[in-house]
């Protein structure tokens, strides 16, 4: 059995835990997904096991349950090094924004890192392989039947519209600019 924080769909922490698989309509617990991206706009993304219970083989990108007495940017920074082996602070992510599913509610980071994936330690009971893939690749690979799509389309749209730009207004009105690098 693996406890969590109960959570009600306004996103405030009830005073109650429950095994995770447990939840009922109405309790929500959190989770976290981490979009690590380098400077060259690719994003690492990571091979499930082939014994996961869940999704075998297949491509996602870091995420995980955040833990009993956790809050989700903490178990973003365990997440990323017990699958990883990604050391990382508070500082280094950027929180993106939130959504709920079914039974949790997911908090997004940003991770820019130009990590060299040989020097990653990969957690041998839940992730194979990593890589660096366009975000073009990724969707291909989703596309195939051999990706999670589990958060991607919220990720297209953030980085299609958000990432890299900033707001300006012109004519009294919001735009948003890219920034030039």
């Amino acid at each position: 059995m693996e406890f969590v924080d109960i959570c009600n769909d306004k996103h405030e922490k009830l005073n109650y835990t429950k095994d995770r698989k447990e939840l009922t309509e109405g309790e929500f617990r959190l989770s976290c997904f981490i979009w690590i991206i380098n400077d060259n706009d690719e994003l690492l993304i990571q091979q499930r096991t082939s014994t996961a219970k869940k999704y075998p083989n297949k491509w996602e990108t870091a995420s995980g349950g955040v833990l009993l007495g956790e809050d989700a940017i903490t178990g973003a920074i365990r997440e990323l090094d017990e699958e990883l082996g990604i050391q990382v602070n508070k500082e280094d992510l950027r929180f993106i924004g939130s959504y709920a599913r079914i039974n949790d509610f997911i908090e997004v980071f940003l991770l820019k890192s130009n990590i060299d994936i040989k020097d990653l330690k990969l957690q041998e009971d839940e992730v194979q392989d990593v890589k660096w893939v366009s975000i073009k690749e990724f969707e291909s690979i989703i596309e195939r039947g051999n990706g999670i799509d589990t958060g991607y389309f919220i990720f297209k749209e953030y980085y299609e519209k958000y990432y890299n730009r900033y707001v300006a207004f012109e004519d009294g009105k919001p735009v948003y600019k890219k920034y030039n690098n």
